[in-house]
Order: C-alpha cells, then sequence, then structure tokens
C-alpha cells in the first residue's frame, strides 16, 4: 500500500491504494482498481527519482516523476504499511545508468486554447450523459470536435 499523488495548479489528488491492474500501452497506461484510477502517458514521464529522507517520524521514501519541463507529474509515497523491503528492489529495476544531476528542461508547450461551440451544448451534455469512466471524456470530446477546454 502506497500513497499516489497527482497534483497541477488546480487540485492535488491523493489516493491511497496499490498498483494493480497494470496495463501498459504505448500512447497511455493504465492502473485501474478500486483505490487507484490513473491513466499514464508515458511519453510525458522524462525524470524519475527515488528520494530517502530521514524525518522527524522516521524514514520518508518516495519516487517522484517529473515531465520535460520540469514540473512534477506523479509521486508514489511509501507509508507505515507499506512492504519497505520491496523499495530496493523496485528502485534498482526502474533506475537508469545515466545518474548525472543534471537536467535538461525545456519549455512546456503552450495549451491549445478553447474549441468548442455554444451550439453544441446539448449534445456535449448527452455524451456526458452515457460516460461511464472518466478515461472516456477525451474521445467524447474527439467525437464532437471539442477540446478539453472547449467541453
Amino acid at each position: 500500500e502506497v500513497m499516489a499523488l497527482t497534483r497541477n495548479e488546480s487540485r492535488v489528488i491523493e489516493k491511497v491504494g496499490v498498483y494493480d491492474g497494470f496495463r501498459p500501452g504505448e500512447h497511455a497506461a493504465l492502473v485501474v482498481n478500486d483505490e487507484i484510477d490513473l491513466r499514464m502517458f508515458p511519453k510525458h514521464w522524462v525524470y524519475g527519482f527515488a528520494i530517502e529522507q530521514e524525518t522527524d517520524r522516521g524514514m520518508r521514501r518516495t519516487i517522484q516523476v517529473f515531465d520535460a519541463a520540469g514540473d512534477a507529474v506523479h509521486k508514489v509515497f511509501l507509508r507505515e504499511g507499506s512492504n519497505a523491503d520491496a523499495w530496493a528492489p523496485v528502485v534498482e529495476d526502474l533506475k537508469i545508468v545515466d545518474q548525472s544531476n543534471t537536467l535538461n528542461v525545456s519549455p512546456r508547450k503552450p495549451t491549445e486554447g478553447a474549441k468548442g461551440s455554444a451550439d453544441q451544448a446539448e449534445r456535449l451534455r448527452s455524451e456526458w450523459d452515457k460516460i461511464t469512466d472518466t478515461h472516456q471524456f477525451l474521445m467524447m470530446t474527439r467525437r464532437i470536435k471539442m477540446n478539453r477546454l472547449g467541453a
């Protein structure tokens, strides 16, 4: 059991659970179970760090993933109930040969502006009512020729 943390300017999402139900994919990989429902886009996961830090509550272990611009994408924190013995093998398995302490970050690409129209609002609501899984949202917006900001 770990804590999965994802954040952006608007939200911090913390989920406690296990990374069961992993489904790899070139474009998107998924972890879907009762506790963690996560869609990952591997091309955006550029840098990763395994951090061990002594705190007043004991050793804190975390894996932190960053994108090409140096922004945090996802973090995994071990908890008191986590299997700490599994930590070192996971870190070793994920480790890359280049262990330099220099990151080559690149500017973030601008976000695409809102693409949609008010006359599509009723269709958007109707399609929204058919969604059974949040991962269907982007496919829905493409079908009605909108993007997430337009929707």
